[in-house]
């Protein structure tokens, strides 16, 4: 039976981050949308989409919300405990850091996400 995928550990810049359960990461560099005309489905469109790490950071003293706030051009891997890993490369903080009872809120967006 496989296994499905549980736990992930995320390293930014390095520097393993102790996340909560929930982290997602948006893989793909383009999503597809159908198109229709008069006749029906013609074909589809495509639009660039940026890959992103999303994920809740534990709040503890050792954590400064200015460090996760300044990251730019950092390599930020998502590693599965099913064996899988991905890497985001040139990665930045979108800015968009927010503590609330213990736990940072944050994403990371990059040029491009690669399995390795």
């Amino acid at each position: 039976m496989a296994q499905v995928t549980g736990r992930v550990v995320i390293t930014v810049g390095g520097k393993r981050y102790a996340t909560r359960e929930g982290a997602t990461l948006k893989y793909s560099e383009v999503s597809r949308q159908g198109e229709v005309a008069d006749s029906g489905v013609v074909g589809f469109s495509e639009k660039t989409e940026i890959p992103e790490i999303e994920c809740v950071i534990v709040h503890t003293a050792d954590v400064s919300l200015k460090e996760i706030e300044n990251i730019k051009d950092a390599t930020c891997s998502f590693d599965t405990d099913t064996g899988r890993s991905f890497v985001l490369s040139n990665a930045w903080n979108t800015g968009a850091v927010q503590l609330t009872k213990g736990e940072i809120s944050t994403r990371f967006q990059g040029i491009k996400c690669e399995e390795v």
